[in-house]
């Protein structure tokens, strides 16, 4: 556990530096309502990693508009694709992931438990007075504590200068009031660590947040045993 911790401060580190360098976004001027959110991942090395960590993806995408929002991330030479949709019109939140020519699509409210993050239940935040600048966002801090035995515990980054309504109803964080820039998740077993590197007001076509309709429907049971199959 103590080494983990180490790991996820070394990669928050890493990527604070990182996000200093290269983020595209250093002003802006009021909220934006629509645009995109490019995340780096950092992977801290842990005991049991179910797959090598050169093959993950080294970048995560989020497109906004109309507090919509899709969640986009490429795998090893495209091989795979994992989707997060959230239809704000019709509270709804989609899962779509493909590997090869295979594609499942799993739907659920956007009050149920969100698909893929183990161990990431019964959460209980702390807010804090820190605050730290993502991209030119004003960030303020809170940690996400697991209250399960032996849960691990979580740094939260988040702005309100990004006008999103209920920005985390597809991820763990859902009574987090803010848009994430700086967080730790566990996805698929897999820890990660992520901080937006650019950030752009841009116009969203709406048809980026429609449902593919060549993806079969499933159930979370049967999505999830296709995932740790494929991710083993």
């Amino acid at each position: 556990m103590r080494n983990t911790k180490i790991a996820v401060a070394l990669a928050l580190t890493a990527l604070t530096v990182f996000a200093a360098i290269s983020c595209n976004s250093l002003a802006h001027f009021g909220r934006i309502t629509q645009g995109r959110i490019v995340y780096g991942i950092e992977y801290p090395k842990e005991e049991g990693q179910p797959i090598l960590v050169t093959l993950l993806p080294p970048t995560m995408e989020l497109k906004f508009k109309e507090d919509n929002t899709v969640i986009n991330i490429n795998g090893f030479a495209n091989m795979f694709n994992l989707k997060y949709i959230t239809d704000s019109r019709t509270h709804t939140n989609y899962t779509l992931f493909r590997v090869m020519n295979q594609k499942l699509m799993y739907k659920a409210d956007t009050t149920e438990k969100a698909f893929g993050y183990d161990k990431m239940n019964d959460l209980k935040f702390t807010y804090t007075d820190d605050t730290l600048t993502i991209c030119g966002y004003k960030c303020h801090k809170a940690v996400a504590q697991c209250n399960e035995p032996g849960g691990e515990s979580y740094d939260l980054y988040y702005t309100n200068e990004i006008a999103i309504n209920r920005p985390n109803s597809n991820n763990p964080f859902k009574q987090l009031d803010g848009v994430l820039l700086g967080f730790q998740v566990r996805l698929y077993g897999i820890s990660m660590v992520m901080r937006a590197i650019e950030i752009s007001s841009e116009e969203i076509d709406i048809s980026e947040f429609d449902i593919p309709n060549d993806f079969q429907q499933v159930t979370y049971t049967e999505l999830e045993d296709f995932v740790h199959e494929y991710m083993k």
